[in-house]
């Protein structure tokens, strides 16, 4: 082989491996914030977070554990029915030494209440999340949407709706799905503090 075509496929080598050895450097690490709730139950806004979590990892994210964050939660008089600013959130991410902070609320759980009696079957129960995403070095918000996940459940006796694991991760999969094609990677996501 020529020496150059040699000398080329070394420095692309090189390249190649310096790359993946700054990705690996670049790895952010997120904090996912218990999630709050108003209208829902405590386990369904838990499932809410764990569904967030498994969802970043398995994006490539290095995921705080849940265990870390409800502990800072608890030491911080954290209150999951009580909204924050954006600093708080920040704060929160800083003190677990994340790149990023998720703050996830679950809005409503059931039917909208605007909904009535339909004339032709039941309206689907929804899931109304919202997320928020900021970056914790810059104090920046890098990502926000609320969406209303629909469901299928049985109307419960006592008219309180549950958001079961399954619908949880799903609904996590709907909130979070533009952040992963428009924002992860980019240099809001990932920007330092100048």
């Amino acid at each position: 082989m020529n020496g150059r075509v040699v000398g080329a496929l070394l420095a692309l080598l090189v390249t190649v491996s310096g790359s993946s050895a700054m990705a690996a450097r670049q790895r952010l690490t997120i904090a996912i914030m218990p999630t709050q709730y108003y209208s829902a139950d405590a386990q369904s806004a838990d499932n809410v977070t764990q569904g967030l979590m498994a969802r970043f990892e398995r994006q490539g994210y290095s995921v705080v554990p849940l265990d870390r964050s409800q502990s800072v939660a608890e030491s911080t008089g954290y209150q999951p029915s009580r909204p924050y600013a954006d600093q708080v959130a920040v704060r929160f991410g800083r003190r677990l030494g994340a790149d990023l902070v998720a703050y996830p609320r679950l809005l409503a759980l059931g039917l909208p209440a605007a909904a009535g009696m339909p004339s032709e079957g039941l309206i689907p129960p929804a899931a109304v999340v919202h997320l928020r995403v900021l970056n914790t070095h810059t104090g920046k918000v890098v990502y926000f949407r609320q969406v209303a996940h629909e469901y299928t459940a049985e109307r419960p006796i006592a008219s309180e709706f549950y958001l079961p694991r399954m619908v949880a991760d799903a609904a996590a999969q709907e909130v979070t799905q533009r952040y992963f094609v428009r924002v992860a990677g980019s240099r809001q996501e990932i920007g330092r503090a100048r």
